[in-house]
């Protein structure tokens, strides 16, 4: 009989190092669903709080350089793609501000050659399509 406590049998620590074992196992597994659940968890949208967001005036010619990542609002939804050599992005916002349009729907497309500067081409504003 290997040594331990006074009456302590070799089966008797063995389960208990068990019980510890899948104690950790079961407290590390629920850390990391709360990790998870926090993750999935997505905060208020402005269509919930009511509120469009304002976008920043914006002009369509191609001399026009727009580092969007620095200052363009995160839209509601954004689709990327290349065409040839240029990388396209579109924005969509299910309530905006933007221009002469006031609450609509709005979707702005860019294009870039490198992805950090982004030139306007194309823009609408509709309350009567959903994505």
């Amino acid at each position: 009989m290997a040594r331990g406590f006074e009456g302590e049998s070799e089966a008797t620590r063995s389960s208990s190092w068990e019980v510890s074992r899948s104690g950790v196992a079961g407290l590390l597994i629920a850390a990391v669903l709360a990790v998870l659940q926090g993750c999935s968890t997505l905060p208020e949208s402005r269509k919930d709080l009511g509120f469009p967001v304002e976008l920043p005036f914006m002009r369509m010619e191609p001399q026009e350089c727009y580092y969007l990542d620095d200052f363009l609002p995160t839209p509601d939804n954004m689709v990327v793609g290349r065409s040839g050599g240029l990388h396209l992005r579109y924005y969509t916002y299910n309530s905006a501000i933007y221009k002469f349009w006031k609450k609509e729907k709005v979707m702005l497309a860019f294009y870039s050659r490198d992805q950090r500067c982004w030139s306007l081409f194309e823009e609408y504003a509709t309350s009567g399509f959903s994505l």
